[in-house]
């Protein structure tokens, strides 16, 4: 009778582990289509009327609460895997923040809590301070996975009304990008990432008179959706589908901007039988010599400052990705087309000018840290730094090769991880840069080593990235008569 009952657990064991190990499989399973596959097999021939949509992932001005929390969501849909995705959409009340010191990774006393919208009460007009004192605030310590995260306050009492990690991103977003973190106030991303499109549009009104395009953040999923019926509603039957980036991902194309633009497409064609649009998808910026071009001629300008018999290092950086948990990534499919002969073109530019020792290094800001990479199987851009450091060379100049504008990531978040340790990296001093057509730079001296971080290619370089992305739309539309 024992052995029977044993088995009999034994089975129920097994089943449900088996139950479990599927329904992993079946929450995480890769979104269909794929519309990388349809990328590399499109007829990219344009018929009929064009229209032209550009669609990427583009920071506000100034704070759009929307964007953080449907960023929060993205997130938590394409790299959180279930069942984790669950806990990290629950609501477990109001985050809050020390408004002097919100990125913090240990347990304090804070002075003064504020939520995500900026208010230091409560709905009931009580000081959220209060509550703290009452033992119904408690400190939420950093995310286990996630390097260099910052912890914060959480009011247990009520709900937030959102989850209380996106909570977190909002009232993070609000004191340091928007407030704390800047003089100004204000990020450049949205209006230089506009001009580039617009520049390059115009470019392409010239060479296709008459083609209609329109432009839209790619979480701002209404003013897509609008943008878009705005064209098909005027007649155009081929839809060929730009981004503003070097690389195509499936983070932030194919599963994303290109995937909604199709999705609102195909939603069109059903209200509207037996109209049928063709989608072309632009190839990407960093196809196109001109790209490369860019970040040579600021490298050039950075080169010709120094003493002719300095030793050189230049790290080129890329965003990246957790890839051993995405090796499906269309990224990694698509980065050596750009990568490839940029970081040879660097090493032949360094290469010319004589100096008496020189390296480049390819790394990234993201998921090449302790964490996410504990076998250390990728280089992450603080790594780099510290490499060239202990190496004793007298230069390190970093070339953010996926920015074309500085946002949220290049100013704040990756910043944090890639200056970690220099002792002239103060996170909450704040940043000066009043001027959007010079390139922001930042400089540290660690040791021997003179670290430069070079900006991306505003102002007089910026012709060359409008004349990728106009290259990349022209591709498609060279084609054929876009009318």
């Amino acid at each position: 009778m024992i052995k029977k009952i044993a088995v009999v657990i034994g089975l129920i064991i097994v089943v449900a582990v088996a139950g479990l190990i599927g329904m992993y499989k079946y929450e995480n399973r890769r979104l269909s289509p794929d519309y990388f596959q349809y990328y590399k097999t499109q007829d990219t021939v344009p018929e009929g009327k064009v229209g032209v949509f550009v669609t990427g992932l583009i920071v506000p001005e100034t704070l759009g609460t929307v964007f953080f929390y449907n960023i929060f969501n993205k997130i938590t849909a394409n790299v959180i895997p279930w069942p984790f995705r669950i806990l990290a959409g629950i609501d477990k009340g109001v985050a809050l923040f020390d408004p002097e010191r919100y990125c913090e990774f240990s347990e304090f006393t804070p002075k003064r809590l504020v939520d995500a919208e900026g208010s230091d009460r409560d709905i009931d007009g009580e000081p959220y301070m209060e509550k703290y004192k009452r033992g119904e605030v408690i400190w939420q310590p950093p995310a286990k996975m996630i390097h260099k995260d910052n912890g914060y306050f959480l009011y247990t009492k009520r709900k937030g009304g959102i989850p209380s990690l996106a909570g977190k991103m909002l009232g993070k977003a609000r004191l340091w990008y928007y407030d704390k973190g800047i003089v100004q106030k204000k990020i450049p991303h949205e209006k230089g990432t506009f001009d580039i499109i617009s520049k390059a549009m115009e470019q392409i009104e010239k060479s296709h008179p008459g083609i209609m395009w329109r432009a839209e953040c790619s979480v701002y999923y209404y003013e897509m959706k609008q943008k878009l019926y705005e064209m098909l509603d005027a007649g155009c039957t081929t839809i060929v589908l730009a981004a503003p980036m070097a690389i195509y991902s499936h983070f932030e194309e194919f599963d994303s901007g290109f995937r909604h633009s199709s999705e609102y497409i195909e939603e069109w064609e059903k209200a509207h039988p037996g109209k049928k649009i063709k989608i072309i998808m632009a190839p990407q910026m960093g196809d196109f010599k001109p790209l490369r071009e860019a970040y040579l001629a600021m490298l050039k300008d950075r080169l010709d400052t120094l003493p002719k018999n300095s030793s050189v290092a230049v790290a080129a950086t890329v965003h990246g990705l957790p890839w051993d948990q995405r090796s499906w990534e269309a990224w990694i499919e698509l980065a050596p087309a750009y990568r490839a002969p940029m970081l040879d073109e660097i090493q032949k530019l360094l290469s010319s000018y004589g100096f008496s020792k020189t390296t480049v290094m390819s790394c990234q800001d993201e998921f090449a840290d302790p964490i996410r990479d504990p076998k250390d199987k990728y280089l992450s851009t603080s790594e780099a730094y510290w490499k060239a450091i202990n190496e004793g060379y007298d230069y390190a100049i970093a070339l953010p090769l996926e920015f074309f504008v500085e946002n949220s990531d290049t100013l704040y978040y990756h910043a944090i991880k890639n200056y970690e340790g220099f002792a002239g990296y103060n996170v909450y001093e704040p940043i000066n840069y009043p001027d959007w057509s010079v390139p922001y730079t930042r400089e540290f001296v660690q040791g021997k080593t003179h670290i430069i971080y070079n900006g991306v290619p505003v102002g007089k370089y910026q012709h060359f990235v409008v004349d990728a992305l106009y290259s990349a739309v022209n591709s498609v539309l060279s084609r054929g008569a876009a009318k």
